[in-house]
């Protein structure tokens, strides 16, 4: 063990002991993404608590890095060329053949979809085409009649959708669905504390750190109800990504929403989407959709009819109902 490991835990600042475990596993902490940094700051937090007396950063390897922190670093260190070769990696969602009645009625018809790792996809069609249903069915909010969901490699079943839900996925609704009687705090701190075994100093320094991503930290410990709906909505958000989920799903997380707070939300979501996280966005707002998603899928009557690229799909749409649907809410 060398010296300044030894002296470490006496002498040094979390953050210093941070960036010295970092520097052993042949790293620059500058080099690596804000959300990145983050999950490794969280996860020391552990590791330094556990080795406060004489600190020994030599029996700890990267291999042994919660999954957010190594895809994290690995994306980081190669920069913009992991990237665009996100959209060339593992599938991150799968659908195979997905079919959903819901009595007699047919909502969703051999729908095929791919989601890779770090992929930003929108999905965009007329209401009651079947785009929030294909979104709930992806953690099993709404079980298929049949067909196969895979999620980071995994089937999803009945069996294990707690588990592999929980371990993979978070989601933004429509009706922000807060918990009332709880401050802002605790609706953040709930799920990681309950779920994740998270300390509460673990949960909130994560709570504070997200409400700071979205805007409103200072909101951290008024109620709910007190809040306007944009608000609400960037909170809930705030809530999905203390889960540190590799997929959050996004189910027209601004239809409930005047539009003087819509663009809040949108900006808060943009943001999002230069992290290394996989969305999947069911919207009506078409410039979110040019300006952030890597693939943009239409859907209508249960079926996908086409997809895209953001500049192929808006500028030249070759299905008829696609044409039909850009015509009637793309002002020239």
């Amino acid at each position: 063990m060398m010296r300044w490991e030894r002296d470490a835990g006496a002498s040094l600042s979390f953050w210093e002991k941070s960036y010295l475990y970092l520097l052993k596993l042949g790293l620059d902490f500058c080099d690596l993404s804000p959300y990145t940094r983050t999950q490794i700051k969280l996860y020391m937090y552990t590791i330094i608590q556990k080795r406060d007396k004489g600190v020994s950063f030599g029996g700890i390897r990267r291999k042994r890095l919660p999954y957010y922190v190594q895809d994290g670093i690995g994306k980081s260190m190669v920069g913009a060329a992991a990237a665009s070769g996100a959209k060339e990696g593992m599938d991150m969602i799968k659908l195979e053949n997905i079919n959903k009645y819901f009595g007699e009625l047919h909502v969703l018809k051999d729908v095929n979809l791919e989601v890779k790792e770090g992929e930003k996809l929108v999905i965009i069609g007329p209401s009651g085409s079947g785009k929030s249903t294909t979104v709930r069915c992806m953690n099993f909010l709404e079980e298929p009649s049949g067909g196969h969901v895979y999620i980071d490699g995994e089937e999803l079943t009945h069996r294990n959708k707690t588990q592999l839900v929980r371990r993979t996925t978070s989601m933004v609704f429509q009706q922000f669905n807060l918990y009332p009687h709880m401050s802002v705090i605790k609706n953040l701190t709930l799920a990681p504390m309950k779920l994740h075994h998270k300390s509460r100093a673990e949960a909130e320094e994560l709570a504070y750190h997200y409400l700071d991503v979205v805007g409103l930290r200072e909101k951290a410990h008024v109620y709910p109800t007190t809040l306007s709906g944009g608000q609400q909505q960037r909170i809930a958000i705030a809530r999905a990504l203390c889960m540190q989920s590799k997929i959050i799903l996004f189910d027209e997380p601004t239809s409930a929403l005047d539009p003087e707070t819509i663009q809040e939300v949108l900006d808060v979501m943009i943001k999002l989407a230069k992290e290394n996280i996989t969305m999947v966005v069911v919207t009506h707002e078409m410039g979110f959709a040019r300006q952030v998603a890597d693939r943009v899928v239409f859907m209508a009557d249960g079926q996908i009819l086409e997809e895209g690229t953001p500049d192929e799909f808006f500028e030249n749409p070759q299905n008829e109902r696609l044409k039909t649907f850009l015509g009637k809410i793309i002002r020239k």
